[in-house]
């Protein structure tokens, strides 16, 4: 009898092909659902989603919020003349673009310095006089005498222009919260109009346009990385299996999973955001794993000359338990990630987590129907399968009498990942996800070089109670504190109630700049308050101070020089404040959108370790359980925990700081470096239960998973490093660390493991 007529002597009997039939059905009506689903999936960059949930610091910030306004709903456009601003000409074009931004949708104010109107008290009347002055009667000279009086000036120098004249800003305030739909409208609008600006330069920054380039970024990138991971898979499993039955049944289980995932998602009201957009390629190459261990067992026994049931039937028996622990283990990991205080990371492990059981369900239902409703594939035993038992058995006689040098070089490497880990930092700057040559953080950098830049700085004043918040004693306070933040702090374009109120006092003296301060005397200061009114500052007075709430405001703008620098430049400021106003009645808390993601990142090596914590219990559980040898549990841990302190000693040396986006790459490369063992712990299980010697068990199991675990660990370092390409430099990070985790376990587990059962383990 042929192979051929072998393997199909046991062909599916009628009832078997129908039942495979109807579960078929069942999965193309549910990938036909899912599928509409998907077509209605959204793509969504909502800064808030990185606030902390359940801190106070979060409740604190949306009621300062309430009190007063956001921090972040605002444009600003930057316009270059390298000859310098002061060209009546120029001034006219860019008065005429700052008319056309008051047509635009949703905005609500535009400051531009050539339509700005100063109140004046001259001879008891009150007039307005402009910034600027660029009409047909004025000359060049009155023109450049105002640039550099607005260069010089207190509230706008650095703010509306910049400190050479080469550059204007024009200030754009839109409705608070808009939507992303109203983001997408005003930043295209606002792109339209300044298409054809005829500048020597000009640039645009806010969070309507960051939100719409980003969701840009992540629309072209899903697609991107879906299809290279597609094409290297297929690479993989053409080279595995060397047919296109080999290539078609696996892409067909993995892509319906990415299919179903996505639709799981639309069904349940969650959007693509710069965390989930990696879901489709991991949820890709995780699939991919189970498939490749269950076919490589098929083929084992179709290359054996077992009929087509019965080979079936032996790799699920033989595979199935390993294939679930893999999958439980994996899903664990990502679960892991709901320790997190960060919503998209909460949603990120929780749709993964999905991701992975979907993946394991197909794995085990399409799978199986489609393989009994296909004839089998013909098995060359000649061919693959012969080349990589004598690689494999080659490698272990290498492995098996190196156990000393392997030693060596573990605690080596140990010894500088140690060293490397100490030097990792927990740091984050607001535009550090984009790469520097990336034109949208080009942008951020010109006008962090130009102006004061665009990172948001808010600090509330709190007033205790019984102590008027308008009195002489605590607008002097508020003085003393803007003045210190403008000149020691470092934060640009500073404004509270006390620069108002130094405007104000300008404004009664003729705009004389040596009035702009608070009198020294207390009751003149006192009238000067009731002067708001007169000089129509109501509305920026309100911005900054609310009587009722006990609160004063201040807001500017502070360089992006990472959370570790702008918390030592926090420490200082509270030190300097509790050595001059302690006893003042007045306490300052500074809040803030960019402070709350900074605040996430002090917690990530804490809900990072809690992550790791809970995964490596239940690893412990289910090595335990199925050894029952607390020896075994300890073996299994060190090939899993070492690639991990190799990627923390990388990170630690290459100065790649500990953020939101790296600090996933830890809890997920361990849920999937796992799974190489599970499979060879597992098959060493069904070994020694044969009665097999210790010996004979590893040799035997290093021969049968060795090709499942190589070919599954390059697909998943093929998929993964395909985010390399990202403009994200975090999804670049994720997928060039957690690839080097695989490649480091799978050296681990051929190389480490056998000598470390071999040494320390007794059946």
């Amino acid at each position: 009898m042929t192979d051929l007529e072998a393997q199909s002597s046991s062909a599916p009997s009628p009832k078997w092909r129908k039942r495979a039939q109807a579960v078929l059905a069942i999965l193309v009506v549910m990938s036909a659902f899912f599928g509409w689903r998907l077509s209605h999936i959204g793509f969504d960059y909502d800064f808030e989603n990185f606030f902390p949930v359940d801190d106070p610091a979060t409740a604190y910030y949306l009621q300062f919020r309430e009190t007063f306004a956001t921090d972040n709903d605002f444009l600003i456009v930057g316009i270059e003349r390298a000859a310098g601003v002061a060209d009546r000409e120029f001034l006219q074009t860019v008065d005429s673009l700052a008319g056309a931004f008051e047509t635009l949708p949703y905005i609500t104010n535009v400051l531009s310095p050539t339509r700005f109107e100063e109140p004046v008290s001259m001879g008891g009347s009150v007039f307005r006089k402009p910034l600027l002055r660029f009409g047909p009667d004025d000359t060049n000279e009155r023109t450049a005498a105002d640039v550099q009086r607005l260069q010089d000036h207190p509230r706008y120098g650095g703010l509306l222009v910049s400190a050479d004249g080469t550059d204007l800003a024009i200030l754009l305030s839109h409705e608070q919260m808009l939507s992303k739909t109203g983001c997408d409208t005003l930043s295209l609008a606002i792109q339209e109009m300044t298409a054809n600006h005829g500048f020597d330069g000009l640039h645009i920054a806010g969070r309507a346009v960051a939100q719409t380039y980003y969701v840009g970024v992540m629309q072209r990138e899903v697609v991107l990385f879906v299809s290279i991971a597609l094409v290297l898979i297929s690479l993989f499993l053409w080279l595995a299996f060397r047919s296109w039955w080999g290539i078609a049944v696996p892409l067909t289980v993995v892509l319906l999973s990415g299919l179903w995932l996505l639709g799981l998602m639309e069904v349940t009201g969650k959007s693509i955001d710069v965390m989930t957009i990696v879901l489709p390629t991991i949820i890709f190459v995780v699939g991919m794993s189970d498939v490749v261990h269950i076919l490589s067992r098929y083929y084992e026994e179709l290359r054996a000359g077992t009929g087509q049931i019965r080979a079936l039937k032996t790799a699920f028996r033989e595979v199935g338990l390993a294939t679930f622990l893999t999958s439980l283990t994996t899903a664990i990991g990502f679960l892991s990630l709901l320790t997190s205080s960060i919503v998209p990371i909460q949603d990120f492990g929780l749709y993964a987590a999905a991701g992975v059981g979907v993946a394991y369900v197909l794995a085990f239902t399409l799978l199986p129907a489609v393989l009994l409703l296909s004839p089998p594939p013909a098995i060359d035993k000649t061919g693959s399968g012969i080349f990589w038992n004598r690689r494999l058995d080659r490698a272990y006689g290498w492995v098996l009498p190196r156990w000393r040098l392997i030693s060596i070089a573990t605690l080596a490497v140990l010894a500088v990942s140690v060293f490397g880990t100490s030097r990792m930092e927990v740091d984050n700057l607001l535009l550090e996800d984009l790469a520097e040559d990336d034109p949208f953080r080009l942008e951020f950098a010109y006008f962090e070089e130009a102006f004061a830049g665009v990172r948001p700085f808010e600090m509330a004043l709190e007033v205790a109670p019984g102590l008027d918040p308008l009195s002489p004693a605590v607008l002097r306070v508020c003085d003393e504190v803007e003045e210190h933040l403008r000149s020691t702090y470092g934060a640009g374009g500073v404004t509270g109630a006390a620069t108002v109120l130094r405007t104000v006092n300008r404004w009664q003296n003729g705009n004389q700049m040596s009035f702009d301060r608070l009198p020294p005397d207390d009751e003149a200061l006192t009238r000067l308050v009731s002067l708001i009114d007169r000089f129509d500052a109501r509305g920026q007075w309100r911005a900054f101070v609310n009587p009722d709430a006990q609160m004063h405001r201040i807001s500017g703008k502070v360089p992006d020089i990472g959370a570790q620098a702008l918390g030592e430049r926090n420490a200082a400021f509270h030190d300097w404040f509790a050595r001059n106003h302690s006893d003042s009645g007045v306490t300052p808390v500074i809040t803030g959108t960019a402070t709350l993601v900074d605040l996430n990142n002090a917690s990530l090596a804490s809900d990072m370790v809690t992550g790791l914590a809970i995964a490596f219990a239940v690893i412990a559980i289910i090595s335990g359980l199925l050894f029952r040898s607390g020896r075994m549990v300890i073996i299994s841990f060190i090939p899993n925990m070492l690639p991990l302190l190799m990627i923390a000693g990388i990170m630690g040396l290459a100065g790649i700081d500990l953020k939101v986006s790296t600090s996933i790459i830890f809890t997920i490369a361990f849920g999937i470096a796992v799974d190489d063992t599970i499979h060879f712990m597992s098959k060493l299980r069904l070994e020694l239960a044969a009665g097999k010697s210790v010996e004979e068990a590893v040799a035997k199991t290093f021969r049968s998973t060795g090709k499942a675990i190589i070919l599954t660990s390059i697909m998943l370092c093929g998929g993964f490093i395909t985010l390399g390409l990202s403009s994200f430099l975090g999804t670049f990070y994720i997928g060039v660390l957690i690839s080097l985790t695989l490649l480091f376990a799978v050296l681990a587990d051929l190389y480490l493991l056998p000598h470390l059962i071999l040494r320390w383990y007794r059946n």
